[in-house]
């Protein structure tokens, strides 16, 4: 683990995550690693915000001084209205993953939008350029991979959410991002859908440890055409992965990804190229 105690000083600044849940997160693994690596004098720790203490916990950052936060389920979204700036591709996708205070000055970023498509090449290495794609889940996470599979030139993408209205309303506001068709699919359409697909990508919260034995779409529409990514990520494959590698399709789940936007949030906090190998090895060792 990360000796916080031979390392924090009067000068130490403070990053961290805001979720709820949050235990699960490896992300102050990830950035203490860095830190370390580089002799960076920021130490980052995990919030679990209830979406009722959001507006306070915003609050406590200005208050603080809190060099700058993560935002991850269920805030993305929500986080949007607390800040005094956006970076124009976050407010594109309408959701925030990453946060710099300057001297009391918010400001959010989405981080997302590129880590998902550098996450998405381990399993189609030419990218999204004409896939026809089924995207799970409809909140801050599945905005930025839209966003993503779009700017990437993705043929068609088929949104699925429990909440179809959600649905309808982010594939109405991918459909104006680019020239890829964009669609809600109900749940009686997912299974041709996914017969017909090139990608699934599961944004959902599904699958986190409370959940395990959950699946955010059925095992049966799963084939060995489709590349899938999972977002979430656990201590090794989630359900998901397993369940499509054993029927022969290519999947990952969402530690890749965590890696590559961890390393973009560390660039807007740090002014500096991260140690991607510090932070590949924290998550490898179990330690940082």
């Amino acid at each position: 683990m990360h000796e916080l105690g031979s390392t924090v000083t009067a000068r130490t600044g403070l990053v961290g995550v805001i979720g709820h849940p949050v235990a699960h997160s490896l992300s102050p693994r990830i950035h203490n690693a860095a830190f370390k690596a580089q002799n960076v004098d920021l130490v980052y720790v995990a919030f679990d915000v209830a979406p009722e203490r959001l507006v306070e916990a915003f609050l406590g950052i200005r208050a603080l001084g809190v060099r700058g936060v993560n935002v991850t389920v269920p805030h993305k979204e929500a986080a949007l209205d607390l800040l005094d700036d956006v970076d124009p591709l976050a407010a594109r996708v309408g959701a925030v993953n990453t946060v710099v205070n300057a001297a009391g000055r918010l400001t959010g970023h989405n981080t997302d939008v590129t880590g998902f498509a550098q996450a998405l090449r381990l399993v189609v290495p030419g990218g999204a350029r004409g896939l026809r794609c089924v995207v799970a889940g409809a909140g801050g996470a599945a905005r930025a991979v839209l966003a993503a599979l779009v700017d990437d030139g993705a043929a068609s993408i088929r949104v699925f959410n429990r909440t179809s209205a959600r649905a309808e309303r982010l594939s109405e506001a991918a459909g104006a991002w680019g020239a890829t068709e964009c669609t809600a699919v109900s749940e009686q359409g997912l299974p041709a859908a996914a017969a017909g697909a090139d990608l699934l990508v599961n944004a959902t919260s599904v699958g986190l440890a409370a959940k395990v034995k959950d699946l955010p779409v059925p095992v049966d529409i799963l084939h060995s055409g489709l590349a899938v990514v999972d977002l979430v990520y656990g201590e090794g494959p989630t359900r998901l992965v397993r369940e499509a590698r054993e029927r022969g399709a290519r999947a990952v789940d969402g530690i890749e990804m965590l890696l590559m936007q961890a390393g973009q949030a560390y660039r807007l906090w740090t002014g500096n190229e991260p140690s991607m190998d510090a932070m590949r090895a924290s998550i490898e060792r179990k330690e940082g």
